[in-house]
């Protein structure tokens, strides 16, 4: 291992003293890993039934003796043998570390290629041997599918059984699945299953059993990307009176800075008087603002939201006809997800497409709270210690940096960085043609779908022929992706694509292999910058896996989305800002200066996550409060049960219908001078109390026969995520919390002056109205 030298010392010293709990110490480590080995020089010269007599062995063990740390050592280096000898790997140390790491509920960070499928294998044998169930949660359904199939016979021959979860099962088959040893899943797929196991009737409804302990795969996707999208399962609800379509037909003829502006990030959007106007008239309206208007006043600004700050084939795609949402950091296709409170319904009825009801919220949770319900809880990714104080802060975890077996040699060239996009990607097919001039293979990583489709078109001007991925198919581009450093190869991916599936100088070809190593590995292009330094990494990571050669450079622009959203030209010096005409732009200010952009970003992120976290928190011990109530109910005799049952899940869909209802507005609050905070809480506990004491009365009238109930179960139930409004809460919601002042003042400005100017208009008599 690389030493350290002084000035890296002093600044891991500088940040252990500001709270970081990122590990890079591995001596403990070391101490254990020399026990695993030696014990493990006493296995190699057992024969093979003497080997399985061990292996069945462990579980009596631990049933003796349930303090796992004592038995890891023989564990591991069993786990160890039986996998050289039935797959033909030989375990590295690294990966032994990051197991023993694994076990101790951390987060590690191992980059690609260094073996984290594997790894965790160690971990999920050993706390499997309890009995307690260990769920493995990957990326996607094709990876669960293939991590459980490829490690079946390490866990057979610990007498451990091992199964995989994907949203095509029926019950009867996820209910066998999650009662193995081992269980490989999605976190959303679980999620769904945790939700309609705890609305059950009668004990056969329920598929998943109490948690034990998980490994989260690719953790920082799904512990900080997606933490804060809840895990929906809904059912049947009334129509609205409001026609979506007639409403998106309308906004058409709205025009920007008349009927209404935008903010200065083009992130939100607010009528003018003009449009208030407009919209008075078409509806014969005397105050829009009156509370007895508010749907149509929602959903006129849905619309243009949809209208306006929606793209097709950006932020999503249209699919047999129905809406796909596009993962902003990613790139991905997101199935079974949804936008929330309209906006949906609103993308919907803008492409004329059918409109696939929201439905009525029978139950919530979010990914966040999901798993904070593991008693033990660990993860792997390849892009930790960025995320070290957020992994920290919501789920108490530390983070251990594993080295790589082999040392790193990719080149990470410096940022090219152009005044225009023209400019940018005649310089993306110029990198293109001299790498792929001399055989060597190319990974272009895009931003979004429609991005990476035009690159191609492009590159075939060129006669330059690749492959196409755009996260569409996992199993099948996971094939393709596996190909990508074949001599002469030119793959173009939105980011995430292929996640999980190594890509493999010469494909896979031993000769091949040489050739491309000679002429320098896999070659990364990426053709923006992410809000998330984490994507970015990512993406570089997927040259250099085990000591290869590769490089990697990003070719951007001042017009990409991240630098115009973001301001990025106010961050410049003066002297720097006019760039018209320029071409290149060669000095090293514009790569700082996107560097400093992303750190201000992720800050903002973090302290945004941080607000949403407040809210979702009040709700959740809400929900477990009912649970419990209800848990009573469920394993006790009451005769009515089923009724019992019945009356607390519609007191819980009441509730949180309620408390969406009142957190998509509670930012208004703060044009009464509230903090909005406290006022959400003070209204959802009151609301809660009194729905609570009203439901136990109706149960007590419904036990002494005073009250006849009708058991109201939705006729139709499904799950989606949910992906919060992008123009609503991000910068609303943290805007109007206390505390947080930390934003710059001129983001204020332009929400805080319409928010003066909304409250007088309200205040202001209309001219039919009396002062």
């Amino acid at each position: 291992m690389k030493a350290l030298n002084n000035e890296n010392k002093f600044n891991l010293l500088l940040k252990k003293w500001d709270g970081d709990r990122t590990c890079y110490d591995l001596a403990p480590y070391h101490t254990i890993l020399k026990h695993i080995k030696q014990v493990g020089i006493t296995l190699s010269d057992k024969s093979e039934s003497e080997l399985e007599v061990m292996a069945k062995n462990l579980k009596k063990m631990v049933y003796e003796n349930p303090d796992l740390d004592s038995h890891l050592p023989q564990v591991y280096a069993l786990v160890g043998e039986v996998i050289k000898r039935k797959l033909h790997i030989n375990p590295y140390d690294v990966q032994l570390i990051g197991a023993i790491a694994l076990h101790q509920g951390n987060i590690i960070e191992m980059q690609t290629g260094e073996g984290k499928t594997l790894t965790a294998v160690f971990a999920a044998i050993l706390n499997a041997l309890t009995g307690k169930g260990v769920h493995v949660l990957t990326f996607n359904d094709y990876l669960a599918k293939r991590d459980a199939d490829w490690m079946r016979p390490i866990y057979g021959y610990f007498d451990l059984t091992v199964s995989h979860v994907d949203g095509q099962m029926d019950q009867i088959l996820k209910k066998d699945a999650y009662n193995t040893d081992i269980t490989y899943a999605t976190a959303k797929e679980m999620g769904f299953d945790y939700l309609q196991s705890n609305m059950a009737y009668a004990k056969g409804e329920m598929v998943i059993r109490d948690f034990n302990y998980a490994i989260v795969d690719e953790a920082d996707a799904l512990l900080i990307d997606e933490a804060r999208n809840p895990l929906v399962m809904a059912g049947s609800m009334e129509n609205t009176y409001l026609d979506p379509y007639e409403i998106a037909k309308f906004v058409e003829g709205f025009q920007r800075n008349r009927d209404y502006l935008l903010n200065e990030y083009q992130t939100d959007l607010y009528l003018t008087d003009k449009g208030i106007e407009k919209v008075e008239k078409q509806y014969g309206l005397s105050n829009l603002f009156e509370e007895i208007n508010q749907p149509l006043h929602a959903s006129i600004n849905l619309a243009l939201q949809a209208a306006v700050l929606l793209n097709r084939d950006i932020d999503y795609v249209v699919r047999e006809k129905s809406i796909k949402l596009v993962d902003e950091l990613t790139g991905r296709i997101n199935e079974d997800r949804k936008w929330q409170n309209g906006l949906q319904t609103a993308v919907e009825a803008k492409e004329g497409l059918p409109i696939q009801t929201e439905g009525t919220v029978l139950s919530s949770i979010s990914i966040q709270h999901l798993m904070r319900l593991y008693p033990k809880l660990s993860g792997m990714t390849g892009t930790a210690r960025d995320a070290a104080e957020e992994f920290d802060n919501f789920y108490g975890l530390g983070v251990v940096v594993i080295p790589p077996n082999r040392p790193l040699c990719r080149i990470d060239f410096d940022d090219a960085v152009y005044a225009d996009k023209t400019g940018k990607y005649k310089a993306i097919v110029g990198e293109i043609k001299r790498v792929h001039s001399l055989q060597r293979p190319i990974l272009i990583g895009t931003l979004t779908i429609k991005e990476s489709e035009e690159l191609l078109a492009e590159l075939q001007k060129h006669q330059l022929y690749c492959e196409l991925l755009n996260a569409k198919n996992d199993a099948y581009e996971a094939q393709l992706i596996s190909k990508a450093g074949k001599l002469g190869a030119i793959t173009i991916s939105t980011n995430m694509a292929g996640r999980g599936t190594d890509i493999l100088l010469g494909g896979g070809d031993p000769v091949e292999r040489v050739k491309v190593v000679k002429l320098g590995g896999l070659h990364i292009i990426g053709t923006n910058r992410h809000e998330s330094i984490r994507i970015d990494w990512q993406l570089r990571g997927r040259a250099g896996r085990q000591g290869d050669p590769g490089s990697s450079r990003f070719i951007v622009s001042l017009e990409d989305d991240l630098m115009v959203r973001y301001r990025l030209r106010e961050l410049l010096p003066k002297k720097y800002r006019q760039t018209a005409g320029k071409g290149q732009l060669a000095h090293p200010v514009y790569a700082r200066t996107i560097a400093q952009a992303q750190r201000i970003i992720a800050a903002q992120m973090f302290e945004i996550r941080k607000t949403l976290l407040h809210y979702s928190t009040f709700v959740e011990q809400q929900r477990k409060f009912t649970l419990a109530k209800r848990q009573e109910i469920f394993h006790g005799e009451d005769e009515k049960k089923a009724h019992i049952l019945n009356l607390w899940d519609l007191f819980w869909t009441n509730h949180l219908n309620f408390t969406n209802q009142l957190r998509s507005g509670i930012y208004w609050e703060r044009v009464a001078g509230n903090d909005p905070l406290r006022v959400f809480f003070q209204k959802a506990d009151q609301q809660f109390r009194e729905k609570v004491k009203e439901t136990e009365e109706r149960i007590q009238m419904l036990q002494t026969n005073k009250l006849h109930h009708s058991i109201k179960r939705p006729s139709t139930t499904w799950t989606y995520i949910v992906n919060d409004n992008p123009f609503q809460n991000k910068i609303g919601i943290f805007l109007s919390s206390s505390g947080n002042i930390g934003f710059q003042i001129d983001l204020l400005v332009g929400p805080v002056m319409f928010l003066m100017k909304l409250a007088r208009r309200m205040l202001k008599p209309r001219p039919n109205q009396k002062e």
